[in-house]
């Protein structure tokens, strides 16, 4: 019998939406990728495609993500359309962040801002003002 790895990643499903958040503090090596990515694969083929409309991963407590983890994130985007879901990114720390910015990625996922990120942008990036 082979052992079963610890559980990485934490998921559940509300109403149609999985919520997706890895245990981990750093998603840096190809292993910790791929048994995140597995863990949600997993879970994504066990539904009906009517089950599911959005798919949220929860950034919040990873401090660190690689270009392994950027690679199975992809991956993810890539599943999540196909079966006719989105799939949205949440809590990135300053740090992540900036490897999104730097990638350019950021323009490639729907990363959903807090209130804390939308007062950081200019206001140029937040549209028109209404007043």
């Amino acid at each position: 019998m082979v052992p079963r790895r610890r559980q990485q990643t934490n998921i559940r499903i509300d109403d149609s939406v999985m919520v997706v958040c890895p245990t981990t503090k750093s998603i840096s090596t190809r292993k910790l990728a791929k048994y995140f990515a597995t863990d949600v694969v997993e879970r994504l083929e066990s539904l009906q495609p009517s089950e599911l409309r959005k798919v949220v991963v929860d950034l919040s407590g990873v401090q660190w993500i690689s270009s392994a983890g950027l690679n199975e994130l992809i991956h993810l985007q890539t599943l999540t359309r196909s079966s006719g879901a989105e799939l949205h990114l949440s809590g990135l720390c300053e740090t992540v962040r900036d490897v999104f910015r730097i990638t350019r990625l950021e323009r490639f996922f729907d990363v959903e801002l807090s209130e804390w990120d939308a007062s950081t942008l200019p206001e140029r990036e937040l549209g028109p003002s209404l007043s």
